[in-house]
């Protein structure tokens, strides 16, 4: 039996953040939306069961991990979750040690957190992006630093005790002591988990045109905001297990290590990626598009459909494996992917203090973690066939 990680795409949020560029759509929440967006969610999953079985004749898998993300997961119903969550028990091996929901502290209520608790969701992950009001502001977000004491406050009441805060930092005015500061802020509620991710301006968004040809954030400015983070949530025994990611031993994102490890994945709705077997897809970015495939054509909305050989599974190894502590194992990438990375340039970056190698793996330092993706691209262009 394949074990698979099971992703839904929420595309709903409030009002759109002005530096995210993930695909979601702002609205007034009303229950029209929960009903037609679950009946299309459904019949993908019909159809995907179809398409693995003829496709790459898969027919026995399980789900083992469910993670909803957006978007704003959290401003749908529990009803919603409980109604996917009975279907996909009565039609599918559907039995997920962890259940994550991406929440956002605005759209949440004590109730709606005991009802999420109750059908089955046992991971949150809350949206705090900072504890001090200014950097809310300049992020554009609608809740406030009251609002998320109060989220996490009811979260522990709702008995979850696996949850996540997440932040995102580096935002203009943003100081080394207010970063510190924040931190620590955190820290007094124990969460199991934190995710810090620096702010970077993507385009097609609202912060692009605004700051383009402006940068307050150095690379020097960005080691010693890093360096702040994992000594600060290192000696309150925080692993940094992924770049952007800091846990308890035991609190890892399994849903997320299912990607950085390169094993099988499953997402529904616009915008969501997949790769099973050797296949990879994508969902079109637009929700009417995604709904009319599925209730109208009766079709799978994807029409990309990428074979991976053993040269790209490669790449992605590097990729995603350096993003963990645990970074790649060079035998793998042998005896697995047929590939090898030329020696000189792994001594190269070890000898520029970038790398460090132990046994057959190797994997980046402080220094070279922030500079991932130059130094996979370098690996890239010295990785042969073997």
């Amino acid at each position: 039996m394949i074990k698979i990680g099971l992703y839904l795409h929420i595309p709903f949020c409030l009002r759109k953040c002005p530096y995210c560029d993930f695909y979601s759509i702002p609205i007034k929440f009303n229950r029209n939306f929960e009903e037609n967006y679950l009946k299309a969610i459904k019949k993908e999953l019909v159809l995907i069961k179809e398409f693995l079985s003829k496709k790459i004749q898969i027919k026995d898998f399980s789900f083992i991990t469910f993670y909803a993300g957006g978007g704003t997961p959290s401003l749908l119903s529990p009803d919603f979750y409980e109604n996917l969550f009975n279907f996909l028990d009565n039609n599918f091996n559907f039995s997920p040690a962890e259940l994550t929901l991406e929440a956002n502290p605005e759209t949440l209520t004590l109730e709606k957190l005991k009802n999420f608790r109750k059908i089955g969701i046992n991971r949150l992950s809350l949206g705090v992006q900072s504890f001090s009001q200014k950097g809310l502001k300049f992020l554009g977000r609608l809740h406030t630093v009251k609002d998320i004491v109060k989220s996490i406050n009811w979260i522990s009441k709702a008995n979850f005790s696996n949850f996540s805060l997440d932040f995102i930092f580096g935002w203009k005015g943003q100081g080394e002591k207010t970063l510190k500061k924040e931190i620590l802020k955190a820290l007094e509620f124990d969460p199991p988990h934190f995710s810090f991710y620096e702010l970077t301006i993507e385009k097609n968004t609202p912060f692009y045109h605004l700051y383009k040809e402006k940068s307050w954030f150095k690379d020097k400015k960005s080691e010693k905001f890093y360096q702040i983070i994992e000594d600060t949530l290192s000696s309150y025994g925080y692993d940094r297990y992924e770049i952007s990611n800091y846990a308890f031993s035991g609190f890892e994102c399994k849903h997320n290590l299912i990607y950085w490890e390169l094993k099988p994945y499953l997402g529904l709705g616009p915008s969501a990626v997949s790769r099973v077997s050797y296949l990879r897809w994508e969902n079109p970015p637009d929700l009417n598009l995604y709904i009319n495939n599925l209730l109208k054509k009766n079709k799978l909305p994807f029409k990309i459909l990428e074979k991976l050989d053993n040269f790209e599974f490669a790449k992605e190894y590097i990729f995603m494996g350096l993003r963990l502590k645990k970074g790649i194992s060079l035998e793998i990438l042998k005896n697995k992917y047929k590939t090898k990375i030329k020696t000189e340039i792994i001594d190269r970056l070890i000898y520029e203090g970038l790398l460090s190698k132990t046994k057959d793996r190797i994997y980046l330092t402080f220094r070279g973690k922030l500079l991932h993706n130059r130094i996979v691209l370098l690996l890239w262009e010295n990785l042969i066939c073997v």
